[in-house]
């Protein structure tokens, strides 16, 4: 078979509930040359029969099933990323939809723009059955501002130093709004990091800001559903990953950081470590909230930090009064 312009990678465990609206999202594209590359986590559920069936009836289906449960998606897609054939590389998870022109529009992005690594475009979220909620990146351009060049029509690309934005504010790319060119980025690089069980995609979005220019495509392409059985609804993980990545990024990026933006990045640090002691606190988890706000105290000083580990010592007994947070 001739190489597909466009591999899409997805994963797969227990996914039965919404698999076929998923590849009924892909099967509907309005560009047909690619192929999509399926892994399978062991599901338990009709998931192996559902992707089975498709790839029974349309050959550019591939259907990957590991032997043993792996538990990541760092894992399972880091899997599939061994076989892709295409020129472009993009993700779709399991439970969410493409818009019929995400392929077609964001693959011509990236051929218009032969020095970008990669592609992105605005993601609209919705709910388990599919009603509107949200923009994703709702005022991304104007926050950005500073690090995008207007290229006309909704198009931009990002400066070299892009980075610094996704390290101190957000990452902007989404897991499904990116296109990759794997042949414009340096050898290894396209590769999730297995210690990483939320934030895996994160930390590639920032190592591809670090490669090279990124184009961006200001319109929705495709659609996040929002449900009780997201990954990232366990608040507690998403805290200990995205913690893990900052102080990661952290020694990765500040060579390049001037001392302003290092400051910057201390205090969104911090910031989520206090955060993340205020929910340990709430949920009676009072040694960890303790811990998480004397951290935040090293990565900036602030005296409501300071109070918080005291009273993340001193829990509230039956019939006290609580302190209130500062």
């Amino acid at each position: 078979m001739p190489r597909p312009l466009v591999s899409v990678v997805i994963g797969c465990y227990n996914s039965q509930t919404y698999l076929r609206q998923t590849l009924d999202s892909v099967c509907s594209q309005s560009l047909a040359d690619f192929e999509v590359v399926v892994v399978d986590d062991c599901s338990t559920d009709s998931t192996p029969a559902i992707l089975l069936e498709y790839a029974a009836r349309d050959q550019r289906f591939v259907v990957i099933r590991h032997e043993k449960n792996q538990g990541r998606p760092a894992i399972t897609k880091t899997t599939a990323l061994k076989h892709v054939q295409g020129k472009y590389v993009c993700f779709l998870d399991h439970d969410d939809l493409f818009h019929p022109e995400k392929l077609r529009s964001t693959a011509e992005l990236l051929e218009k723009n032969i020095n970008c690594v990669a592609a992105f475009h605005d993601v609209e979220l919705v709910d388990a059955q599919g009603g509107h909620l949200s923009r994703y990146l709702d005022g991304f351009v104007e926050e950005a501002a500073n690090y995008l060049v207007g290229k006309g029509d909704g198009e931009y690309v990002t400066t070299p130093d892009f980075f610094k934005f996704q390290s101190i504010h957000y990452a902007a790319i989404h897991t499904i709004s990116v296109m990759i060119c794997p042949e414009r980025l340096p050898p290894g690089l396209l590769s999730y990091d297995s210690q990483y069980k939320v934030c895996d995609d994160t930390d590639l979005w920032i190592r591809l800001g670090l490669c090279g220019c990124i184009a961006y495509r200001d319109s929705v392409l495709a659609y996040y559903r929002q449900h009780e059985s997201n990954i990232t609804r366990d608040q507690s993980k998403l805290d200990r990953d995205a913690i893990r990545l900052m102080k990661n990024n952290y020694k990765r990026v500040t060579p390049l950081f001037n001392a302003e933006e290092s400051r910057s990045l201390r205090q969104r640090i911090a910031n989520t470590l206090a955060d993340h002691g205020w929910r340990c606190r709430c949920s009676g988890r009072y040694r960890e909230a303790s811990l998480a706000y004397l951290e935040a105290l090293r990565w900036e000083f602030r005296a409501a930090n300071a109070v918080n580990v005291i009273k993340a010592l001193l829990p509230t007994r039956p019939g006290n009064k609580e302190l209130p947070n500062i």
